[in-house]
């Protein structure tokens, strides 16, 4: 695996195949990646990262009942748990985006979110831990 690909799993918290694949191809794309996200994520901002992961979740909620997006979503929702957001915050985030996008939203997240934290328990998180 390549540097660039090693990189982009690190920040990702996950290996996607997808991402090595084409750092291999067009590592100046994925450089170009990095540097966004170092622009997005990295710099000071006026939202803190569990903010970012509550816009992920509802980003991709919004993108729909997608088996292939399932573990992506599940991965976003676990980080924001261990970020400290509770599950009625995930909620409330999910419930904003019903208006424009629709109820399949909320019910689509809240699956993935229970995914979430019952892989988190048989991985032993505890949310106490997680909020100090």
């Amino acid at each position: 695996m390549s540097q660039l690909a090693e990189e982009f799993a690190e920040r990702r918290g996950k290996q996607y195949p997808a991402h090595a694949w084409i750092a291999e191809r067009f590592p100046d794309y994925t450089e170009t990646m990095l540097h966004l996200d170092d622009i997005i994520r990295r710099r000071p901002r006026r939202f803190d990262e569990k903010g970012h992961e509550l816009f992920h979740i509802v980003a991709l909620a919004v993108l729909g009942s997608n088996p292939h997006n399932q573990p992506h979503l599940t991965a976003h929702i676990k980080k924001a748990l261990q970020l400290g957001a509770d599950p009625e915050e995930i909620a409330e985030a999910l419930m904003v985006a019903v208006n424009p996008a629709g109820a399949r939203v909320l019910t689509y997240g809240v699956t993935c979110m229970l995914e979430a934290l019952a892989e988190l328990e048989t991985e032993g998180w505890r949310p106490e831990v997680a909020n100090q």
